[in-house]
């Protein structure tokens, strides 16, 4: 009997300590999943080739961040935006930082406007020419955040990096009109797309963890029952 009362005070304290370790975790890593982030609008003002293989763009982008949880604030410490077309990138836009409260949306205005050299061999010229005689050219948006969440005590969380995927954008040159544009809505407008935040290892790894001590508590309390 002896043994049995100690068996059972061992796995009353793991219950105890493993369910407040699995709450501390849970509520450092769910307010992640509260976070959404929409291209609202974007806008070509200018994209060509020179002859010397000079690309010249003006690309304005408005996107949406949006908090959604009800408990934590998120301090986005550094955020980077970046395009990409016909396997180059363009230059990168590096937007302020800022603190969000709970159930918040930001709004972001990254510009990508400038000159760089891009020389387009192969199947990628062939995309370029037949995306220049529609008038309807492909870029790529992407984000890269470090975050870290701000708790009602003043507390802070781990930092955590982010990339946000906002996926192929299809758009016409401003005063073009094309009906193979895949971003226009109705009347010719932008129609808002939605990103895909996708996690850092470290992140990843936070999931399982609370994953792991879940079912260790909950096969040790089966155990003990």
């Amino acid at each position: 009997m002896k043994y049995v009362y100690w068996a059972a005070c061992i796995c009353s304290c793991v219950l105890i300590i493993g369910g407040i370790v699995c709450l501390i975790l849970f509520l450092a890593v769910i307010p992640y999943q509260h976070m959404k982030f929409y291209v609202n609008d974007a806008s070509l003002a200018e994209f060509y080739l020179t002859n010397d293989d000079m690309l010249h763009y003006n690309l304005a982008v408005n996107i949406s961040v949006r908090n959604s949880n009800k408990i934590e604030r998120i301090g986005y410490n550094s955020i980077s935006s970046k395009a990409y077309c016909y396997g180059d990138s363009l230059t990168s836009y590096s937007l302020p930082s800022f603190r969000q409260g709970t159930k918040n949306t930001t709004l972001l205005y990254p510009v990508f406007q400038g000159q760089r050299m891009l020389k387009l061999r192969g199947s990628r010229l062939r995309d370029f020419i037949h995306d220049q005689r529609d008038g309807s050219y492909s870029i790529y948006l992407y984000l890269y955040i470090d975050t870290q969440l701000k708790h009602a005590g003043g507390g802070k969380g781990d930092k955590i990096g982010f990339v946000v995927n906002c996926g192929l954008l299809k758009l016409n040159l401003l005063g073009y009109s094309s009906s193979n544009n895949q971003t226009a809505g109705t009347g010719g407008t932008f129609k808002s797309k939605r990103c895909k935040v996708h996690t850092d290892k470290d992140y990843t790894e936070k999931i399982l963890i609370i994953l792991f001590i879940c079912i260790c508590v909950l096969l040790c309390g089966g155990g003990g029952s």
